[in-house]
């Protein structure tokens, strides 16, 4: 009888013991499931948050980006609609229609005397006139791959950060006492200037103030004045416009200053030099180490009555003060007046002269006298006693 009862202890213990060891293993496993569920709702979340940060930060350009899409999309659909009009008013096909063809038309339709090119109307697609719409580059988590993006203008910043090295480079140049190495040239700048501050933003792409344009500003010219800056010229040239000359002296608003060519025969120099003004053509052949003629068309200068014309012609020789050094030779074709021809004649003796006497190119373009005259004649309107003249109008 105790056995029985010792043996049904014993199965009871073990019974125990069993259930306890199970329970102890679903309660770890249960604990385990648990920990790596709250972990991965962890990373979720986690996750979400990120993604809500990044979608904040992007929520504006993506904004942008979509608008600039939409717009370029409706103006580009203007502009084909407007190419088929044009196309059926001058009696051409529209889909063979260059933009060769599209600007002749508008200069037909709306003829204009103005030289300046902005003033013209014109007719492209939306993306050569309108703003270009940079778009960013970011990685996979949506991070700017750009160092400088949250300065809000990283293209101009960045423009600055190449002037600070490059200023840094040119500085190493200079020698410990401060003085300038033998070897170093002079940036010439005359015959140019900086850009203006709209162009500078149409060409890095963004809108600037006119107080980072004064930054702009002082750092090109520290960079300019520097002893060394002939190094940098190209990227230094590369933000200045040049003007009616440029930086060395060969570089002139219309004709070119020709080339010098010894006569071998009488062993004489003398220089050839084409020039228009309106409809008339100038073609002038200036010899050096002459007596002071000056032959137009076989007559000489003094046969023209007009003093302003005389004062005209001979307006070269006095800047120059070649006043009887040269033989020049006039040869004019077209149809103009009593202003054109000196104007033409004038200018073409300038260059020949500039050519001749390059030390006094400076002079003459100060003076003017190597500019180009652009204007062109403009036509009479229909209906109309002129090109810009109207009827008198009365009331009654």
């Amino acid at each position: 009888m105790q056995s029985c009862l010792k043996l049904a202890f014993c199965k009871n213990v073990l019974l125990t013991s069993r259930s306890n060891i199970y329970l102890s293993a679903a309660s770890l496993a249960t604990e385990n499931a648990s920990t790596q569920a709250s972990a991965s709702l962890d990373a979720d979340f986690a996750q979400s948050r990120r993604l809500k940060g990044i979608g904040k930060a992007l929520n504006t350009y993506i904004s942008r980006a979509k608008d600039n899409a939409r717009m370029m999309a409706k103006e580009s659909a203007d502009f084909e609609l407007g190419k088929r009009h044009l196309a059926n008013i001058m009696g051409l096909d529209a889909n063979a229609m260059t933009q060769a063809d599209i600007d002749r038309s508008i200069q037909y339709l709306f003829p204009s005397g103005l030289t300046d090119k902005q003033a013209l109307p014109v007719m492209k697609p939306p993306q050569e006139i309108l703003p270009k719409f940079y778009k960013l580059e970011f990685d996979d988590e949506g991070r700017p791959l750009d160092s400088l993006f949250f300065t809000l203008k990283p293209k101009f910043y960045s423009l600055l950060s190449d002037i600070g090295e490059k200023t840094r480079k040119l500085i190493a140049y200079k020698n410990p006492e401060g003085q300038s190495s033998k070897l170093s040239k002079d940036l010439i700048l005359t015959g140019s200037s900086w850009i203006s501050k709209d162009k500078l933003s149409k060409r890095i792409g963004d809108a600037i103030t006119d107080e980072m344009y004064a930054h702009w500003l002082m750092a090109f010219d520290y960079l300019a004045s520097l002893p060394s800056a002939y190094i940098e010229s190209e990227f230094i040239m590369s933000y200045r416009d040049q003007m009616a000359s440029g930086t060395d002296g060969k570089t002139v608003f219309g004709p070119q200053i020709p080339q010098v060519v010894l006569d071998t025969v009488s062993k004489k120099r003398f220089a050839t030099a084409e020039t228009q003004v309106k409809s008339t053509f100038a073609k002038a052949i200036v010899n050096d180490a002459g007596s002071g003629k000056y032959i137009i068309n076989g007559h000489s200068y003094d046969c023209f009555r007009s003093l302003l014309a005389r004062e005209t012609l001979i307006a070269p020789l006095i800047v120059a003060d070649v006043l009887g050094k040269v033989d020049i030779e006039v040869t004019t074709s077209g149809d103009g007046g009593l202003s054109a021809v000196p104007r033409a004649v004038r200018h073409a003796v300038a260059l020949g002269i500039a050519a001749i006497y390059p030390q006094q190119v400076e002079r003459l373009r100060i003076s003017g006298l190597l500019t180009s005259d652009p204007r062109r004649k403009e036509r009479s309107k229909v209906n109309q006693p002129g090109a810009r003249a109207k009827w008198i109008w009365k009331r009654r």
